[in-house]
């Protein structure tokens, strides 16, 4: 995943480094809503997950998040997926392997 927001504002001297409290970003859903809690690192590399598939050259690029990978362990899984097509949903594709 590229850095973007995290480098500009790295580069902008707002924020240092990413710490070592990385890994407790929960996601939590109940009848009416969903919850993203997390410190302000997490935040930020939620946001250049999302920008990353933003960015994405094809429809339905996506990107899955959760507790193997970005969220805690009681968290929902969260799929983030590009829908270039104004049909109402994205076709999600199988990424290639990096």
């Amino acid at each position: 995943m590229r850095q973007t927001i995290f480098n500009y504002l790295n580069e902008k001297g707002i924020i240092e480094s990413i710490k070592s409290d990385y890994g407790t970003i929960s996601l939590k859903t109940s009848d009416n809503d969903i919850t993203i809690a997390g410190n302000r690192i997490e935040l930020i590399m939620l946001a250049d997950y999302i920008l990353n598939v933003a960015l994405a050259d094809f429809d339905g690029w996506h990107v899955h998040l959760d507790e193997h990978n970005f969220f805690d362990k009681e968290s929902k899984e969260l799929i983030v997926a590009l829908k270039l097509a104004n049909n109402g949903e994205a076709s999600v594709v199988e990424m290639p392997d990096d």
